[in-house]
């Protein structure tokens, strides 16, 4: 059994949510390393296109397979202990990926790096949700936010490091998720409640179905997003270098900008916090349809960002207003499903409408999707929208 006493010693003296922050950049890395740096391996050894997409897709299939237990593995073992064997995981199948190069093997491992993942991740929203108040819940999560895009951001130095071989990129991200496992394990606090008492999974699903609803968005854009700004970028005739600068500043209102909503979705409450990044999505997405393909459009791919990034941990946070503490490691993982579901879905049904439609088309289905579900969500019609304080 967890050892609960000193996670509540550790409370007191450290902060959890510097080591919590640092696994979360860590698998994000991981991440940023594997997904990159692995295409470029198997185009140059001639693999078909369709099949290094199925490598990538892989990981979020085992994410989605893989979240529905880390919630049960929190329970039966605490959230410190599952924390640190999904980063372990990790980092012993990055380090694999660096000397057994074969597609059947990499899918396998993708598969499990996707479900490590799944388990660490709902453990740190776990936790976070866990030490937060009603003062600093949002700030705490956008901090969490800002610490994944940003190891997003960094993992691309993994290409740099192939000249000197295609095992290094994955051998030194397997090494430093080992490191931060063995470096982090003693400042993780451990709670030890009993597991709640079962509850039927439509009612269960029903009392936390904005968080869900905000999830699926959340992987939809996010994969959508960056996988396909991009190819819309080439189609509206943009040079490729001016296709990085618009990703890129995508990814900069990803990063930097949900703390901001964050912090003031804490003054104002997470469930308006949520609205305000629907309507905003909604607002930055549908002007994107109509602008002319200048490079001054960046300033408003700067905007959806932050409404595309802000999702995620405005969801989470919202867990601990629906559910008591003991059912929050159940909600983390029906969460996590449903991130990893719409991650999957992501990048599938808007191509098929660029496909055979116009560029504009990708942007068009986003706001949509951004305006139908602002609608569905409404504002509170009660006062308590702010997370309880446990």
């Amino acid at each position: 059994m967890p050892n609960c006493l000193g996670g509540e010693f550790r409370i007191k003296k450290t902060s959890p949510l510097i080591p919590v922050l640092l696994a979360t950049f860590t698998s994000g890395f991981a991440f940023g390393i594997v997904l990159p740096v692995a295409s470029v391996i198997l185009e140059g050894r001639g693999v078909a296109t369709p099949l290094i997409g199925l490598a990538a897709t892989v990981m979020f299939v085992g994410w989605a397979m893989g979240a529905p237990f880390a919630g049960r593995m929190i329970e039966l073992y605490g959230i410190r202990r599952t924390l640190i064997a999904g980063i372990s995981t990790t980092g012993l199948c990055m380090i694999a990926h660096g000397f057994m190069v074969s597609l059947p093997v990499w899918l396998l491992l993708r598969f499990l790096i996707g479900s490590a993942s799944a388990s660490m991740f709902t453990a740190c929203e776990t936790l976070i949700n866990r030490i937060s108040t009603d003062n600093n819940r949002g700030k705490n999560l956008g901090l969490y936010a800002v610490s994944f895009s940003a190891s997003l951001i960094v993992g691309p130095v993994g290409l740099w490091l192939l000249r000197y071989g295609h095992w290094l990129p994955f051998v030194s991200a397997g090494l430093f998720c080992c490191g931060v496992a063995a470096g982090i394990y003693h400042f993780i606090p451990e709670f030890c409640e009993p597991a709640p008492a079962h509850s039927v999974a439509i009612a269960f699903a029903r009392r936390i179905s904005v968080s869900l609803i905000a999830m699926l968005m959340a992987g939809f854009m996010e994969g959508a997003l960056i996988s396909l700004i991009p190819l819309y970028a080439l189609r509206r005739g943009f040079a490729e270098a001016q296709a990085g600068i618009l990703l890129l500043a995508f990814m900069l209102g990803h990063g930097g900008l949900p703390l901001l909503i964050g912090v003031l979705a804490d003054r104002i409450g997470l469930r308006k916090g949520l609205l305000l990044s629907y309507g905003l999505g909604s607002v930055s997405f549908l002007l994107l349809v109509f602008l002319p393909a200048h490079l001054w459009i960046a300033a408003v791919l700067i905007c959806g960002g932050a409404a595309v990034g802000a999702l995620y941990p405005l969801a989470v946070g919202l867990l601990a207003s629906a559910l008591a503490p003991a059912e929050l490691p159940r909600g983390n993982a029906l969460t996590m499903f449903c991130y990893g579901i719409g991650s999957i879905a992501g990048p599938f049904v808007p191509s098929l409408i660029m496909h055979r439609t116009v560029p504009e088309s990708l942007f068009a289905v986003v706001a949509l999707l951004y305006g139908i579900v602002f609608l569905g969500t409404g504002w509170p019609r009660q006062t308590g929208d702010r997370p309880a304080n446990h």
